[in-house]
C-alpha cells in the first residue's frame, strides 16, 4: 500500500512540475511579445527625437509621412511648437525642449520596463532549466517502472504457459 501511495505522490509531483513548466513557457511567450512591442515603441520614440532634430535644422521644406510608406513635402509653419500626446488621448502644444523632455522621459520609462521584462524572462527561463532535468528524471523513472511491470507480466505469462504445458504433458 505504501508503494501505491508513493507512486501517486510521485505522479502528482510530476503533474505539478509539468504544469509549472507549461505556465512558465506561456509566461515567457507573453513576455517576449511585450518586449517586442516595447522595443518597437522605443525605436519609434528615437525616430521621433531624430525627426525633431532634423526639423530644427531644416531650412524650408520637410518631408512629412502620410502613412503606408507615402510622404509629401511641406513647410512647418512653426518649428518651435510641437503637439505631443500626454495621455488619455489628450495632446498639448509644447515647445521643442518640452516635447523632447517628454519623449526622453517616455524613452527612459520604456527602457526601464524593457530591463524589467528581460529580468523576468531570465528568471522564468532559469526556473524552466531547473525543472527540465527534474521532469526528465521523473519521466525516466516512470518509463523504467513501466518496463519492469511489462517484464513481470511477460515472466508471469511465460510461467503460466510453462505450467500449462507441464500439466498437459502429465495427463
Amino acid at each position: 500500500m505504501a508503494r501505491k501511495d508513493e507512486q501517486m505522490k510521485e505522479q502528482k509531483d510530476f503533474q505539478e512540475k509539468l504544469i509549472a513548466y507549461r505556465v512558465l513557457e506561456a509566461r515567457i511567450d507573453s513576455l517576449l511579445k511585450q518586449r517586442e512591442l516595447l522595443a518597437n515603441k522605443l525605436v519609434e520614440i528615437q525616430t521621433t527625437l531624430e525627426s525633431i532634430d532634423e526639423i530644427e535644422k531644416s531650412k524650408d521644406e520637410i518631408i512629412f509621412p502620410l502613412g503606408s510608406n507615402a510622404y509629401m513635402f511641406g513647410r512647418a509653419v512653426d518649428k518651435d511648437k510641437i503637439i505631443v500626446e500626454v495621455g488619455a488621448g489628450i495632446a498639448l502644444e509644447k515647445n521643442v525642449t518640452e516635447a523632447r523632455d517628454i519623449l526622453n522621459k517616455r524613452k527612459g520609462g520604456m527602457e526601464n520596463a524593457l530591463t524589467t521584462l528581460q529580468r523576468n524572462i531570465q528568471e522564468a527561463s532559469d526556473t524552466m532549466q531547473t525543472l527540465e532535468p527534474e521532469i526528465q528524471e521523473m519521466i525516466d523513472r516512470q518509463q523504467q517502472a513501466q518496463q519492469q511491470t511489462q517484464q513481470r507480466i511477460q515472466q508471469q505469462t511465460q510461467r503460466g504457459q510453462t505450467s500449462q504445458t507441464k500439466e498437459s504433458g502429465a495427463d
